[in-house]
Order: C-alpha cells, then sequence, then structure tokens
C-alpha cells in the first residue's frame, strides 16, 4: 500500500501580489521608457551622421552655406564630446587670424581635416589625411564658375558703392488699353 500525498496549500505573501501587481502594471511602462530610451539614442546618432555626411560633402567647398551650417553646429551636436569642440574651436579660432599670413590656408586645411578625422573615427569612418583632402570631385568647371559669381558680385558691390551705377526705381505706366476693348 502506497503512503498517503500530503498537498500542502502555500498561500502567497503580500510581497508576491506585490510583484504580479507591478509586472501587470510596470511591464508596459518600462517597455514603452525602453523605446523611448532606445529612439533618443538612435536620433542622437542620425544627428552625428547627418552632420558628418554634411561635413564631407561639402569640404570642397568649405565657404558654402551648408558646410558653414554644418561647422556651427559641432557645439550643439557633439556637446559631450570635448575633443571634437575642442578641434572646432581651433578651427575658429584660427579662423578669426588674419588670412594674409603665410601658410593660412595650409593650417586651416590641417586643422580642419583633423576634426573631420575625429568626427568619423567616433563614428566608425576611418580615413586617411590624404583621401579626406584630395579624395574629392570638383570638377574645374564648378570652382571656375564659382571663382566668376564671386567676380560678378564683388564688382556690382563696387559699382553700387562707387556710384558708378545708380538704380532709380519708378512706377510702371498705366497699360495702354485699345480704343474697342474700354471697359463698361
Amino acid at each position: 500500500m502506497n503512503p498517503p500525498v500530503v498537498v500542502q496549500v502555500i498561500q502567497p505573501t503580500w510581497y508576491e501580489y506585490l510583484t504580479i501587481a507591478a509586472l501587470i502594471l510596470f511591464g508596459p511602462v518600462f517597455a514603452v521608457f525602453s523605446q523611448r530610451v532606445v529612439d533618443w539614442l538612435r536620433e542622437r546618432a542620425d544627428r552625428e551622421k547627418k552632420l558628418y555626411f554634411s561635413l564631407m560633402r561639402t569640404r570642397a567647398v568649405f565657404f558654402s552655406d551648408e558646410h558653414v551650417q554644418s561647422l556651427n553646429s559641432i557645439d550643439v551636436v557633439f556637446a559631450k564630446d570635448k575633443s571634437i569642440r575642442d578641434l572646432w574651436k581651433k578651427c575658429l579660432d584660427h579662423l578669426s587670424t588674419d588670412e594674409n599670413l603665410p601658410g593660412w590656408n595650409d593650417t586651416l586645411t590641417t586643422l580642419r581635416v583633423d576634426l573631420y578625422q575625429e568626427i568619423g573615427n567616433k563614428l566608425g569612418y576611418r580615413y586617411t589625411t590624404d583621401y579626406i583632402k584630395s579624395g574629392i570631385y570638383f570638377p574645374t568647371r564648378h570652382q571656375n564658375i564659382m571663382v566668376a559669381q564671386v567676380k560678378v558680385l564683388e564688382g556690382l558691390a563696387k559699382a553700387v558703392e562707387q556710384g558708378v551705377l545708380k538704380v532709380k526705381l519708378e512706377e510702371p505706366p498705366p497699360p495702354v488699353v485699345p480704343l474697342g476693348h474700354l471697359p463698361r
């Protein structure tokens, strides 16, 4: 004969009830919170990549609006990265010096390349100094057009400043209406 089976009923404690309630109530809240954190990190990475792509895309025309806007965004986008902000500050400090000094352009190019490399390294893009300097397609025709545009704008500004070119605004004459088409 088999011994009788004893079944013992264990009553859950208040802690176990609280744990079950927390899982039911706070599980979805934690999931939403976790998703928000992941989204925030992804957006931050996207902002950093967009800025880097913009800088690399426009590095041949570093005076373009897009390039200047990207440079001015570095302090915000990379607010927590001191090394990148320090390299940007070196560029900015150099840009405020006399550009007619010998070697000024070479120094600026070196500072810019260092900045682009640091940002690229942070994002996983490892390019050599030579590649950043010369791995650019910028047709001579584009360069000639940009130089011509600057010359035209400077010439126009000079002509206006010296009074050679005067601008006079006049009201246009009223339109001439043919005789057979007078309004009734």
